[in-house]
């Protein structure tokens, strides 16, 4: 009877109104998605237009595995499905806890599934990679679409009926164990994934007292972010420094993979041959289930006789004689930017002289043609202040600065307008798109925090309340803007 009644209700509207809204239906029987009951069924009185089209979309959300470990990235992609036409906006984007969050990019464009006989078109909502940081269950949290649908009105086809459909996707956890303490190697520091270690020195021979660069790249795939330098044992004959450390990451895949660099300075105190050991990075292989450990090759290098300060200098005294034939060129230069500067400013008082002489211009402009807005529309403005009570209340370090970098994510990309919540692209855009310096200062170091108490190998003490104050002033601050 329901099926019966169905068609019947799809093709009084497409004859009535000349509409296609339901085009895409095929005449199967319409199960209920949002509850998985197909034993569910309705009688004639109570079937409205309402909940037929309650039943005809949807939001989901999908992940590569149900069990992970602490550490160990998780993929999850919200989908909103829909077998209408109508603009569905999303009210709600999940919300995490308890794991680092990085955004994946993914196709705007729809695509057409069929899913038990009913033809829908979905649209991914967002496309995230999960990294736990506690074991317990992981919410996935929820995320909400509202559907506009117009109708033909069942009593005057020439009239149309106005319905918003709110759909959201139930309720579902990841469960999170620990890593295993057997068999766990000393260097271990969190890291999960699928790594492999490379190292060499810039050069192998080095005058001693000049600055000499160990390269050491960690390249895979898995939580890189939480990657730091690993332990190296440098030689007696040798003295090291604090480098500095660049990351490339492909966001078009899962897990995220890339590589990490980091480049170390070190100068040698006499001559000679030393050998810095190989270097050893242990991580928990996520394929094999168990914790594995590579290593370089051992790195010599040779220390020779310290250049004297006369061959230091040589190749500056040789420049500046073998160069002063030449320093006629600077005060040509010099003339050159000023004849500039003053054919600039003449130009410029004749721009304005004409401006002011210049006829008001009666003529009526053309019309600008304004781009339609797209089939789903993700637009909404988060109401902060339902958060601080909760984020007030956590007194772990981790949790705290997860909601934390959380948060200052949403604020950032909706003052923005950017959907990529990615550290580097959030703080390009807002300092592109802010004048007010001193705001993107305080975000950008408040970000700095977060990834340093969420990544560091070792706990930190951080106060919180400072910095929950300091989280609530820069959103406020963010949404004043906006």
């Amino acid at each position: 009877m329901l099926v019966f009644i169905r068609n019947i209700f799809v093709v009084l509207i497409i004859v009535a109104g000349n509409y296609s809204v339901f085009a895409q239906q095929s005449s199967v029987q319409l199960p209920s998605l949002i509850t998985n009951d197909d034993t569910k069924t309705s009688s004639a009185e109570n079937l409205s237009i309402e909940s037929i089209l309650q039943h005809s979309m949807f939001v989901k959300v999908s992940t590569n595995k149900s069990k992970a470990f602490v550490g160990e990235p998780v993929l999850a992609v919200y989908k909103f499905y829909t077998s209408v036409h109508g603009q569905a906006v999303v009210t709600k984007q999940p919300e995490f806890t308890g794991c680092s969050v990085k955004e994946l990019t993914f196709d705007d464009d729809p695509q057409s599934e069929i899913i038990k006989g009913e033809t829908y078109s979905s649209y991914i909502i967002r496309k995230v990679q999960l990294t736990p940081l506690k074991s317990g269950f992981l919410s996935l949290g929820e995320a909400s679409v509202d559907n506009y649908i117009e109708l033909p009105s069942g009593s005057d086809p020439f009239v149309t009926d106005n319905y918003n459909i709110s759909v959201k996707n139930p309720a579902t956890s990841i469960q999170v164990s620990e890593l295993p303490e057997k068999n766990k190697p000393r260097e271990f520091y969190g890291i999960t994934g699928i790594f492999g270690i490379a190292a060499s020195a810039a050069s192998s021979t080095i005058p001693v007292g000049e600055s000499g660069h160990l390269i050491v790249t960690i390249k895979g795939s898995g939580n890189l972010d939480a990657v730091n330098k690993p332990e190296i044992i440098w030689p007696v004959n040798t003295e090291h420094f604090e480098g500095n450390d660049s990351q490339h990451v492909n966001k078009d895949e899962f897990p995220i993979n890339g590589d990490k660099t980091f480049d170390i300075p070190f100068v040698g105190k006499h001559e000679g041959k030393v050998v810095i050991p190989p270097i050893r990075f242990s991580f928990f292989n996520t394929s094999l289930k168990s914790y594995q450990t590579v290593s370089t090759d051992s790195i010599p290098i040779t220390f020779t006789k310290a250049l004297a300060k006369k061959d230091q200098f040589a190749d500056v005294v040789n420049y500046d004689i073998s160069n002063r034939r030449y320093l006629w060129i600077v005060p040509a230069i010099a003339f050159t930017v000023a004849l500039v500067g003053f054919i600039s400013y003449k130009r410029g008082r004749m721009r304005v002289h004409e401006q002011l002489v210049a006829p008001v211009s009666t003529a009526t402009p053309e019309p600008v043609f304004i781009e339609p807005p797209s089939y789903v529309q993700i637009k909404y403005r988060t109401d902060f202040s339902r958060y601080w009570q909760d984020l007030q209340n956590i007194t772990d370090t981790k949790s705290f600065f997860s909601k934390v970098k959380d948060l200052l994510g949403k604020a950032i990309a909706e003052r923005t307008d950017t959907r990529d919540h990615s550290d580097d692209i959030l703080l390009s855009e807002l300092k592109q798109k802010t004048e007010n310096n001193q705001l993107y200062e305080r975000t950008a170091a408040l970000f700095d925090t977060c990834n340093v108490n969420l990544y560091a190998p070792f706990e930190t003490d951080a106060d919180l309340h400072h910095y929950f104050i300091e989280t609530k002033e820069i959103i406020e601050q963010l949404q004043a803007e906006s």
